[in-house]
């Protein structure tokens, strides 16, 4: 195999979604409760989940850790679609995406600070909302967002107001609610409630739930309860992933930072039920959490170790972790539902015709997930090449040739539409 081929299939297949931290501290001067001025004082109730262990307990020696995982064992079916915005609007990076059976919805937080829209059939844009204001009907910062399937509403977190707006999936306003606590990150629940995760922001203007970690809010946005897991992990530092929470479209689901427990949340049972407790061998421990946010990372490129930072997915048939380390690659661990059958290692074999690209996946619904590819690369390598080294491998198909001839913008994100056996 051609040397500068393999480095370029290496670029490609990097993962391009790398769990992002965010900062917290830039919210410290916003921690005056002023806003919170409508918010009745009332005693919160802070409940202990019960976790019910599934004795699912999986430990990964070090002759694990590097094994590889065949993609034609995982993946049954899969496309690629480039997002293509209209003239004059710009998606920078995604940084969390939902979809329907024919839409595209995609967050970019960090850049552009918008929520997009696009069809699934074409990767045409649908609709584009940007931050607007701070007045009824307007958003100022974009934290999180949602989606309901069920009455084809969009639900919009602005953190920087603590309120919610609802649109519908072509970008009509339609109603908004205050909120009354801060938070980073929300998920509605099949019971038409919310649970918002609080990334350690202050909420001591709600009496007993200043050292909540999550909140439950009922579905007039009312806070219902609170709860936390792990208080010495969800205290630890002020670094945190974009995004904690993972659905198959009916159950939500909860990968804690840190921790090696994938929970499905039972909130009206007061349960976590929990799928897989993972144990990797060379994965961080609990003394390993000393000082602040910037040596765990210092430490973590010195020792390499492994830890998790909110990534997961499930399927109706599958799901999956990531735990990551600094200076090696990523380690994946699959688990079909059903079977119990597992899949893990740091390395992918790229042994499905058509599929050059792979990504973890970074949302998923009913059996299909979505991740996030980088086309940066094919810039230099150039298509008609890169075409060239996949025909001499037996690796390029009719369906992946056009994908490659569709391409209009190598800086424009393309996105990995997969299906799971």
């Amino acid at each position: 195999m051609n040397y500068k081929f393999v480095l370029s299939m290496l670029i490609l297949s990097i993962l391009s979604f790398i769990i992002g931290c965010k900062n917290s501290d830039h919210l410290d001067e916003e921690r005056a409760n002023s806003k919170f001025d409508w918010v009745e004082s009332s005693n919160i109730s802070s409940d202990e989940l019960k976790i019910l262990d599934q004795g699912n307990n999986v430990f990964i020696d070090r002759s694990g850790i590097d094994q590889t995982i065949h993609l034609s064992e995982l993946i049954s079916e899969f496309h690629y679609l480039q997002l293509k915005n209209d003239q004059g609007h710009l998606l920078g990076d995604i940084d969390k995406i939902l979809f329907t059976d024919s839409l595209i919805f995609v967050m970019d937080q960090y850049i552009t600070n918008t929520l997009q829209v696009f069809e699934r059939s074409t990767g045409n844009e649908v609709a584009y909302l940007e931050k607007s204001g701070e007045g009824p009907r307007e958003f100022l910062e974009i934290y999180d967002f949602d989606i309901d399937r069920d009455k084809n509403q969009l639900l919009l977190f602005d953190g920087k107001l603590s309120k919610i707006l609802v649109f519908d999936f072509s970008g009509k306003f339609i109603k908004e609610f205050k909120i009354p606590r801060r938070a980073q990150n929300f998920r509605k629940t099949s019971s038409d409630e919310y649970i918002f995760y609080t990334a350690n922001l202050p909420n001591d203007h709600l009496e007993g739930g200043s050292r909540c970690g999550y909140f439950v809010l009922n579905s007039d946005f009312e806070v219902k309860s609170c709860f936390s897991i792990d208080e010495e992990l969800e205290e630890y530092g002020n670094y945190f992933s974009r995004d904690y929470f993972s659905s198959d479209g009916h159950n939500i689901y909860l990968f804690p930072r840190f921790g090696n427990d994938f929970f499905r949340i039972n909130n009206q049972e007061k349960e976590l039920i929990q799928l897989v407790s993972l144990k990797i061998k060379g994965g961080i421990e609990k003394q390993d959490f000393v000082g602040d946010g910037i040596s765990f990372v210092s430490d973590r490129k010195t020792d390499k170790k492994f830890f998790s930072h909110g990534g997961s997915f499930i399927t109706n048939k599958i799901y999956g972790l990531e735990f990551q380390r600094f200076g090696g690659n990523s380690f994946h661990y699959f688990e079909r539902i059903n079977s119990k059958e597992q899949f893990y290692g740091t390395k992918f074999d790229f042994d499905i015709p058509g599929m050059p690209f792979f990504s973890f996946p970074i949302s998923s619904y009913e059996n299909e997930a979505i991740s996030v590819i980088k086309l940066q690369p094919l810039r230099n390598f150039g298509i008609d090449n890169f075409k060239e080294s996949l025909k001499k491998l037996n690796m390029l198909t009719d369906q992946f040739a056009e994908f490659l001839d569709s391409i209009e913008d190598f800086d424009q994100p393309a996105v990995m539409i997969m299906e799971f056996r």
